[in-house]
């Protein structure tokens, strides 16, 4: 009570207090009267803890939310990558069948997407080598049919031959150059077609084969058969399976002429344009009805091959699409009266596959 004014600390009724003490001035000048003011310190810093308590329940709250989302967003993450990783491994055992569930448009959404397009790529890689592995096997298969056909009728070739050159010498000895030449272009389509293998030959010589095999049927029907030629000279040089254009010409002769009195009139067109070569053959014989039509579309469409069929459309159709594609086959056109037309485009670069290429 006797302390000057100013700021202290008592311990008042056992309780920790602040005591304030301040001089009162009053006009008349008489000093003397103070003013004392004691606050419970409990009271004082009451408002403060409770702030202090509330700040750091706040705080706390906050942490253990924060660690609960980052441990829930890191499992979240973790098991999605988890299922990346597993269908993975999957795949990289062989499993080419597994298709990850899209769940998002972030990060790993989209490292899903491009996985399962990676997935599909691989499939439709692997899907193309065995289709083209079963091309190869096919295409093999027919190559070693046509050989042991081609085989079987090789009875002495070399005795044929020589029986064909001194038959041509006999008759050009005896002023018979018809005939003698006819027997040449006989045997010299003989000697190509048995000595067709595995390779390829060009247009050129494909069309001296047909150029041959119809100076020997004009020789034959003499006036009721005509024929034109219409060859691209870019084309000469593309390089085919042998015997491709001659069956078609052929089966044009047999059904123009069996089917027509006055005659048939065939013409071949070969072009090359864009990367493609374009082969027709037509005839203004009887044509085909449209029943027969879908009849040799279904035998040209057969997996059985009839037994003793001989290397026809059939055999081109098949061997076109083994070389080069199902688009590749033939394309008949006809019409009862008006004749047939039969045409197929192949690639100029090459075959669908590059070792069948080899092989023819």
């Amino acid at each position: 009570m006797y302390n000057a004014s100013g700021s202290y600390e008592s311990v008042i009724d056992d309780e920790a207090s602040k005591v304030l003490i301040e001089p009162l001035n009053t006009e008349s000048g008489v000093n003397g009267l103070r003013i004392i003011s004691i606050f419970s310190i409990d009271s004082i810093v009451s408002d403060a803890n409770r702030i202090s308590k509330l700040a750091m329940t706040v705080i706390i709250v906050s942490l253990l939310l924060a660690v609960i989302l980052i441990y829930s967003f890191s499992a979240l993450i973790s098991n999605r990558l988890l299922r990346l990783s597993k269908h993975i491994t999957k795949v990289g055992t062989g499993n080419l069948g597994v298709a990850m569930a899209i769940d998002g448009k972030d990060e790993i959404g989209q490292l899903s997407r491009q996985f399962n397009s990676m997935v599909g790529n691989v499939n439709d890689l692997m899907n193309e080598v065995q289709e083209s592995n079963e091309q190869k096997r096919l295409m093999e298969q027919k190559q070693n049919e046509i050989k042991f056909k081609m085989m079987a009728s090789q009875i002495n070739p070399h005795f044929l031959f020589n029986a064909l050159e001194s038959i041509r010498m006999e008759a050009h000895l005896k002023g018979e150059s018809e005939i003698a030449r006819i027997v040449r272009l006989l045997g010299k389509m003989m000697r190509s077609n048995l000595e067709v293998g595995s390779g390829k030959t060009t247009i050129k010589d494909e069309i001296e084969m047909v150029q041959c095999y119809l100076d020997i049927q004009k020789f034959r029907y003499e006036d009721r058969l005509k024929y034109e030629l219409q060859v691209d000279p870019d084309a000469n040089h593309v390089r085919i399976p042998p015997l491709i254009i001659q069956p078609l010409v052929e089966n044009a002769v047999i059904h123009g002429m069996d089917h027509k009195e006055e005659g048939t009139f065939i013409r071949v067109r070969v072009t090359a344009a864009e990367g493609m070569l374009h082969v027709i053959t037509e005839d203004n014989g009887a044509g085909i009805s449209l029943d027969r039509l879908k009849m040799i579309y279904g035998y040209l469409n057969d997996t059985d091959e009839k037994d003793g069929g001989r290397i026809g459309l059939r055999n081109v159709h098949v061997r076109l699409q083994l070389t080069y594609g199902p688009e590749a086959g033939l394309i008949i056109y006809s019409e009862p009266g008006t004749g047939t037309r039969i045409e197929f485009r192949i690639p100029t670069g090459g075959e669908k596959d590059v070792e069948s290429v080899n092989r023819g």
